[in-house]
């Protein structure tokens, strides 16, 4: 079916597309129409082969249907888009329309995105911020006190020191304080963990050796054209 048109008879209409496609047997024709009233009637003409052919529906028994004005004006868009591409309209007309239409009906399109935005407060003004720890979840078989070490016990304060004396001896570090404190002792030994395995490659010293390898390469052909050319001379 070729020559395909369309007519309202007693309303107004915003038809999209603005170019009817041919169709095939079995293939449906789709439209999207911005319609001022359901007055009327809406009339379909095309040709099959060398006969002609139309069809007459009328407006008043059509259904509502959701989301209709977002498919309408996606089709708008689509008929702005190639409008720019054939040069029908400019790029500044074909984005102003593309525009327009995107924040009516709230659609995604190059020219906009949608931005989810939550008003409602997580906190109350007057609350001070507090900071807590968040439980990790380790790989199966790990010990957290093994790979992070020992959990950091609670400071308990100490009293007033009224001397303090440090000697190293031995890699321990003894501090000792006088009054009703005793004496701390601080172990300087590293603390042992868990040994991750280390997964870098030797890709460096692949390069370094294949710098060499080159290198000699080059000084063995050099050594072979002076030798050949000294053949030739004598």
């Amino acid at each position: 079916m070729t020559q395909l048109s369309v007519t309202f008879s007693d309303t107004k209409a915003d038809l999209t597309p603005d170019a009817l496609p041919d169709l095939y047997r079995g293939e449906p024709l789709v439209l999207s129409a911005k319609l001022g009233g359901r007055a009327g009637t809406m009339q379909i003409k095309g040709r099959i082969g060398d006969r002609p052919w139309s069809v007459t529906m009328p407006l008043a028994g059509a259904a509502e249907g959701k989301g209709l004005s977002k498919l309408w004006a996606r089709r708008k868009i689509a008929d702005a888009e190639v409008a720019q591409t054939t040069r029908t309209v400019t790029a500044d007309a074909a984005d102003k329309t593309i525009l327009a239409l995107a924040l009516e009906h709230q659609l995604v399109t190059r020219l906009t995105s949608l931005v989810a935005v939550d008003q409602t407060p997580s906190r109350p003004m007057d609350e001070p911020l507090k900071l807590s720890e968040l439980p990790l979840n380790l790989p199966a078989g790990w010990d957290f006190e093994k790979v992070f070490g020992e959990r950091p016990k609670p400071v308990v304060p100490a009293a007033p020191a009224t001397e303090r004396r440090a000697h190293e001896q031995d890699g321990r570090v003894r501090i000792a304080m006088g009054g009703a404190s005793p004496a701390v002792s601080i172990m300087g030994q590293p603390q042992q963990g868990v040994v991750l395995p280390a997964t870098a490659t030797d890709a460096q010293w692949k390069m370094i050796l294949g710098a060499v390898l080159m290198t000699f390469a080059l000084m063995v052909v050099a050594y072979d054209r002076r030798r050949r050319a000294f053949r030739l001379t004598g």
